[in-house]
């Protein structure tokens, strides 16, 4: 029997061998019936239609007013290369290339993968972004929104080949499947349904606040899972060594003393006098996206977050803008002269008279144009958190918006003019806020130099 098996297998084996080859020999050239015909070939697909100029056109107003080149932009690179570090309590975030470059970019992203990644925040190999990314606030946006901003990206920006550093957080924020569950705690929103353009002037202004500008994303407080306190809505908070003021309707802690042409002029210059002009974060917002909104938009936007429901700050207790009045007293130059040979013996008035009011003025009443805004009934001077006059003073002004150009110089180690100590900035800092703002807030030497570490950094 095992031999009849062998035989039979072997058999089976031969035969099929052979008429596999049988089957895979050419037929005769006389052979009438021929090789069989060939299965038509397929229609070749046909190209996508290029995106129309009018979907374009969205597109990139819709990637302005979302403020993407803010922070894929690194200082002195190329626009949506990527490359910014954003500093945060896990190490710093490096922004990647969203250019439309294949190898470096998010070239190869289909619209779903675009959806994907500015929705949910999931990447095209399903790993999960950082919340650095608002995706959170992007949720909200319409599909047709989402269409044309992913059009814009894939046939309005130039590809840039270019990759920048890998982000690598602490333990356990390296793992990025960590996200998935901070995006449960975080939530999202749902999208919003048909055509954004026709929205009526409130709901316009709702969208272009929390879904295109995310403008709680830095105003708004968090908790210690690093989501947002909706309970406390635009109520002020921290901000990359900055502080994002309160904006709610509140008249002694927000803007509720702000008219709506008040607010519309600041997004669209970053300067109201006798209110408060924008610097740092706030400055770039206003340069690279409010600035360029329509009227319409910045209208509905300004009267949207003006009726937010007011949030008190216990710091707070007048109008930041309503602090000061020139200085009338004898500029400390028309004395007779002291020499100063160290520089620990400099005081406030000394620091500001030599680096200060040659454009703010000895009486600090600031330029008869506004160019040097004036230090008292100035929101910044009048905070009852001096952070962002630390920070200006530190990082200084580059601001162009509205056409018109606001700059200051920066004094920290870094600078051109002057490089100021922290022990120096920590009296001048103290010295403007109690003789034209809210008053002495103690400001130490070991304050500047947590902000110090806070200024802007490059790969």
């Amino acid at each position: 029997m095992p031999d009849v098996k062998r035989k039979i297998l072997w058999s089976v084996l031969v035969t099929g061998t052979a008429l596999a080859s049988l089957s895979a020999m050419p037929a005769r050239a006389d052979d009438p019936a021929g090789p069989p015909p060939a299965p038509p070939a397929a229609p070749a697909a046909a190209a996508p239609a290029a995106p129309s100029a009018d979907l374009l056109a969205r597109g990139e107003y819709i990637a302005t007013a979302g403020d993407c080149v803010a922070c894929h932009t690194a200082p002195g690179g190329k626009a949506f290369a990527g490359g910014l570090r954003i500093t945060t309590p896990m190490s710093d975030v490096v922004s990647t290339n969203i250019t439309p470059d294949p190898d470096h970019g998010i070239g190869k992203y289909t619209e779903e993968d675009f959806e994907k990644a500015v929705r949910h925040g999931i990447r095209r190999d399903g790993s999960r972004l950082y919340p650095a990314m608002p995706y959170v606030s992007y949720s909200g946006m319409t599909d047709d929104d989402v269409k044309a901003m992913y059009a814009w990206f894939m046939h309005g920006v130039k590809p840039v080949a270019v990759t920048p550093p890998v982000t690598e957080l602490n333990f356990p924020a390296n793992l990025r499947i960590t996200m998935a569950v901070w995006n449960l705690v975080a939530g999202s929103v749902s999208p919003e349904t048909g055509d954004s353009a026709t929205y009526d002037k409130m709901r316009r202004g709702r969208y272009l606040a929390n879904a295109l500008e995310h403008c709680g994303t830095c105003h708004t407080p968090r908790n210690m899972m690093l989501s947002e306190e909706q309970d406390s809505y635009l109520a002020g908070a921290p901000l990359l060594g900055w502080y994002a003021p309160n904006i709610t309707s509140s008249k002694t802690s927000g803007i509720g003393t702000w008219s709506e042409d008040n607010l519309v002029t600041y997004l669209k210059t970053g300067h109201v006098a006798g209110l408060s002009q924008a610097a740092g974060p706030m400055g770039e917002a206003v340069e690279h996206s409010t600035s360029h909104l329509t009227d319409d938009d910045l209208h509905a936007l300004a009267a949207y977050i003006l009726q937010v429901p007011a949030k008190e700050d216990e710091a707070e207790h007048s109008p930041r803008a309503q602090f000061g009045q020139a200085l009338d007293v004898p500029d400390i130059r028309s004395g007779e002269l002291t020499r100063i040979d160290k520089l620990d013996e400099m005081t406030g008035p000394h620091i500001y008279d030599a680096n200060c009011a040659a454009c703010h003025g000895g009486d600090g009443a600031g330029t008869s144009d506004h160019y040097a805004p004036s230090l008292f009934h100035n929101s910044v001077v009048g905070s009852a958190h001096p952070d962002d006059l630390i920070m200006t003073v530190l990082n200084g002004v580059d601001r162009t918006a509205g056409g018109l150009h606001a700059y200051m110089p920066g004094f920290d180690h870094g600078s051109d003019v002057q490089r100021l100590s922290n022990t120096e900035i920590a009296a001048l800092v103290n010295y403007v806020t109690s003789t034209f703002g809210s008053g002495d807030h103690g400001v130490t030497p070991d304050q500047v130099e947590k902000m110090r570490k806070q200024l802007p950094k490059t790969p």
